[in-house]
Parts: structure tokens; sequence; C-alpha cells
């Protein structure tokens, strides 16, 4: 640990020893799932403030417990544990399991296809609005058919994953391996009653059309329509030189993360995934305020044999990402906005904590969040090019709990319309 980062001195003498819990109910917002409720309870375990290993590492033991149910039939629950420098080795432990499903699972096409305006068959014209586009979407068509549910598809998918991490050179090089198990329930909404409006506007029970997945499956444009089983290994190296790995102050933190999946994994799909991302944070004024200038940029690339409910993740060392679009990605999007075979995506944010304090043992800092997200999704390497990049700006409200809990709230905006986050941890 001889080059390791230390943490600064004003979150050294914050950072409380031993073990504290933290928990919150969960009270979530977001467009494309409705309005969440739940709970997460987190147990972090610091240890001693002797301990050699205090000043360099965000905790030495997490572990929580979530529970999450939304409006629009979205359930998410997960246990969840993390140990860096386990048992005082160089190793560090993550392990996970989910449960997710999605009744109303976001699916706009793929690739260069879905960086157009909003469009279904059902009506002749382009909608710059995401919220005119689901009010046309909604419309009794005159066969008594509609398109509600036109870009969405029920997922269902129980995931367990696993990837221990070693360091070397002094603390700055890591190198990981780990494993995922996967199960994919994939359903289609064609031919399901859904809601829809009549053409005097009150809401009824009609028949859906065939939507975007479904007419997708059937012209061979996609892989994996039948849901299956997707296992893969994942391999990576990082370099790390950021002071507090929860919320940076400074330091870079620059990955390369592949994923594997086949007849060796037990797997349905031959497919693999490669995502390169370099992260760095810089505090301009350190004697003044505690402003940190934090910026990120994204590159990943699937193979062709990738099942598209696989094809909407970007693979990273500490958990996965969803996107294009959504609270981790595009912000002003919804999520899964854009999926292709290849994705670029470049963020920025200024985080400015304006102000902290103590409650008994607990400390707070209040944060404030502007910030920029950038990408694009492409068909294959050969097409990259600088132009239709989709952006979303917006701003947040964070809050740090004893520094190692993130509380988000950010308000994202892109040409589609408008968007607001609730959830946990800065998005990179």
């Amino acid at each position: 640990m001889r080059d390791k980062k230390r943490m600064t001195a004003a979150d050294l003498a914050d950072k409380e020893g031993g073990g504290y819990f933290t928990g919150l109910p969960l009270v979530n917002s977001d467009p494309d799932t409705g309005i969440g409720v739940g709970a997460r309870v987190l147990y972090f375990h610091n240890g001693d403030k002797d301990d050699v290993m205090f000043e360099a590492t965000p905790y030495r033991h997490r572990a929580y417990a979530q529970a999450f149910f939304t409006t629009n039939g979205y359930q998410y629950h997960t246990l969840d544990y993390d140990a860096p420098y386990l048992g005082s080795t160089p190793f560090r432990l993550r392990a996970k399991m989910i449960y997710e499903k999605n009744i109303a699972a976001n699916y706009f096409g793929l690739g260069d296809r879905s960086l157009g305006r909003l469009s279904f068959p059902g009506s002749p014209d382009k909608f710059a609005s995401k919220s005119d586009y689901t009010d046309a979407l909604r419309r009794v068509q005159p066969d008594g058919t509609t398109f509600t549910r036109y870009n969405q598809y029920v997922l269902e998918r129980p995931k367990a994953t696993a990837t221990l991490e070693r360091d070397f050179f002094g603390g700055v090089v890591r190198a990981l391996v780990g494993v995922s198990i996967a199960y994919a329930n994939v359903e289609q909404w064609s031919g399901e009653s859904v809601k829809g409006d009549a053409p005097g506007g009150n809401e009824v029970d009609a028949r859906q059309a065939p939507t975007r997945l479904d007419r997708d499956c059937a012209a061979g444009l996609v892989v994996g329509c039948r849901g299956g089983i997707a296992n893969a290994i994942k391999l990576g190296v990082a370099y790390d030189t950021r002071d507090f790995e929860p919320d940076p102050n400074s330091g870079v933190f620059v990955e390369l993360t592949g994923e594997l999946s086949g007849k060796y994994t037990l797997s349905d799909y031959d497919w693999a995934r490669l995502t390169f991302s370099p992260r760095a944070y810089y505090s301009p004024f350190p004697k003044l305020t505690d402003l940190v200038v934090a910026g990120r940029l994204v590159g990943s690339v699937q193979s062709a044999g990738t099942p598209f409910f696989e094809m909407n993740e970007l693979s990273f060392a500490d958990y996965n990402r969803q996107g294009l679009g959504g609270l981790r990605t595009i912000r002003g999007y919804n999520q899964d906005r854009f999926v292709g075979h290849v994705a670029a995506l470049a963020s920025l944010e200024i985080r400015w904590t304006f102000f902290d304090f103590n409650v008994k043992k607990q400390h707070f800092g209040l944060m404030l969040a502007p910030f920029l997200d950038v990408g694009r999704v492409f068909d294959s390497l050969s097409d990259l090019e600088l132009r239709r990049f989709r952006n979303g700006q917006g701003a947040g409200f964070r809050i740090a709990w004893n520094q190692a809990t993130i509380i988000v709230i950010d308000y994202g905006v892109s040409r589609e319309g408008s968007t607001l986050y609730v959830n946990f941890n800065h998005p990179f």
C-alpha cells in the first residue's frame, strides 16, 4: 500500500472508527419505472483509527440489503457485500445477489436506428417530445388496437455476481476476475390487454399492437428474443489514485474491463463485451472550498452475438451500469434510450460541498452538482464519427452521509424532455 492515495485531512477528521448502520426508506422517482418505495439498510465497518488501512480505504466491510417496488411494476431486490483488503491481504471481494422484474423494460431499437426522432407505425409523425410521443402511443387505433407499450417488454432476471480483485505496485494497480450467473425471462406485450385512450379521451382497455421488439425479433434484427442463460466471466485491470473511492476529491481511475460468455460458462449465447473508461477528479481550490471537478469518458464494444437484454449494460470493475440514458449515463433521456454494439459516453460534473454538519455521531455533507452528459451508439467500429451525439444536462443535490453513503437527487434535461432521479451513489 506504499503508493495508495490517502484521504484528505478534512475527510479523515470526519471519519468514524468501528462499525455503524445507515438506512433509509427508499422513495424513488424515475420516468421509466414510476414512483418507487422500499428500504435499504447498510452496514459499514471502518476498522480502528490506528489501523494503517484506516486512512486509505473507504471502509473495511460494507454490506446492504434492499427491497424495492414501483408503481409501474418494477422490482429490484438485492444483497450486496464488499470487502477491500479482505483479511488484511491485497485482495478485495465483491459479491451480489439480485432479483429484478420489470414489466416496462425499455426497447427503442438498436444502434443507429435508435438515434432518430421518436416514431411508431400508428402515426406518420416523428416526435421531438417524449410526453407527446407517449400520448400518441396511447391513442386507440381504428382497428381497436393501441401502441401504449410499443417500446416496452417484460423482463424477469435473477442474477448473482462475484469478483475477486488484487492490488499491485503499491496499491495503485488492480487486477480482477469475476463471474456472473444470470437468467433472463423475456415476454412480449403484443396482443395483451393494455390501457389506451379512446377518441373522446376516456381510458379504455385495448389490445396491444405488435411492439417494436416483437417486430425486430420477427425481422431477425436482434438476438435473445426468448431470453435464456447468459452466464459470463469478467476480467479487468484498473489504475487507481483516488483519495476516497465513494466521493473522491482528487485522483484518476482508469479501467479496462471485459466480459466473455459462451459454452464454457454454460451460457445459451456466445458474446463478448469490452469497456474502457478513464475518470478524473480535481479540486482546484482545496484551501478555499470543497469543490471537485469530476469527468469521465467511456467506450464500449460488444460482439454480434450479444443478446439484446445484455446489450444495455456497460462493464465496469465495481458494477455494471445501464444505458445510454438514465441516471448513470445520459440524464434527461429514458433508461436504455440508446443501445448498440458500440457506445461512447462523456460526462462532466462540478461537485460543490457547500455545507457540512454533525448530528450526534452522524456526519452529513450537502452538495450541489451541475452536470453535462454526451453520448451516442454506433452499429460498428467502422461507423465512428463525431456527429449526432445526444446530450443531457442539469443539476443535482447530493447528501453525503458518513462520507460513504451518497444520496442523489438529480434533475436532467434533454431534447426529448426532463427527468427527476432519486437514488444512491454518484453516477461515476
